[in-house]
């Protein structure tokens, strides 16, 4: 009975992901749940918190949250950048 409840609210999440390439995010999701790809789950979890929109991944105002200097889609010079303004305040 439990799992399938976890199947089904699995099922409505993945189908109620929005936007442009919504394909492509849903794809990213399943790798995501499927736990073989750490790199799928932080993008997936990082496009839920921003509302499936890649551009404001770069743009995070959340520096306290752990997934914070791993964010994806965002070059390795803007992660050293804005990791060297966090430290020094």
């Amino acid at each position: 009975m439990a799992k399938k409840l976890y199947v089904r609210r699995r099922r409505l999440y993945r189908a109620s992901i929005p936007g442009v390439g919504k394909a492509s995010y849903q794809k990213k999701y399943d790798r995501a749940m499927s736990g073989c790809d750490p790199k799928a789950a932080i993008a997936a979890k990082c496009l839920d918190c921003m509302h499936w929109q890649r551009t404001r991944i770069a743009a995070c105002p959340i520096v306290c949250c752990p997934l914070w200097p791993y964010r994806p889609f965002t070059s390795e010079a803007q992660r050293t950048t804005t990791t060297a303004k966090r430290r020094t305040g």
